[in-house]
């Protein structure tokens, strides 16, 4: 069973390692060692985090639990018009298992209820677009390696 919880001071140990997790392929073809690949994101990922909550600052990094498991993180800001799925990130033994699409489907079940398109952006190349296109997000705005994506609510 899936749970989301907010994150604590205490799980950003757990937040460094999924993130880390999930851009260790994309450098380690750079030819840099383990520790300077380390070394690397976390830096990144100290600066993301700064960023995230310079320009999100309403939005609490959720927990994505299972069985009492940390599995990854969901950070979701609220805004007046919109939703924006700011991070969805699973550790990679988490993957491809219907986690990501369960996430999604709750995110797009408030949309619905709300009247609220959700955006997003991702990398043009991550395997996770084709994702986002299955459940009828849309690419609205190419910007660089990121594309800007949207999933509308139907209105009966």
């Amino acid at each position: 069973m899936l749970q989301l919880v907010e994150a604590a001071v205490h799980d950003e140990t757990f937040l460094l390692e999924l993130y880390v997790s999930t851009r260790s392929e994309e450098v380690s073809g750079w030819g840099w060692g383990t520790e300077e690949i380390h070394a690397f994101l976390a830096m990144q990922f100290q600066f993301r985090q700064k960023s995230y909550a310079s320009r999100y600052a309403e939005a609490k990094p959720q927990l994505v639990m299972q069985d009492g498991r940390r599995i990854g993180v969901l950070l979701v800001a609220r805004e007046t018009g919109f939703i924006v799925l700011v991070d969805i990130a699973l550790l990679p033994d988490a993957q491809n298992r219907g986690t990501g699409t369960a996430l999604l489907q709750l995110l797009q079940e408030e949309a619905q209820a709300s009247g609220r398109p959700i955006l997003l952006h991702v990398q043009s190349a991550s395997r996770a677009k084709s994702l986002y296109e299955r459940l009828g997000f849309r690419t609205t705005k190419a910007e660089g390696v990121y594309d800007e994506m949207q999933w509308k609510p139907t209105f009966s």
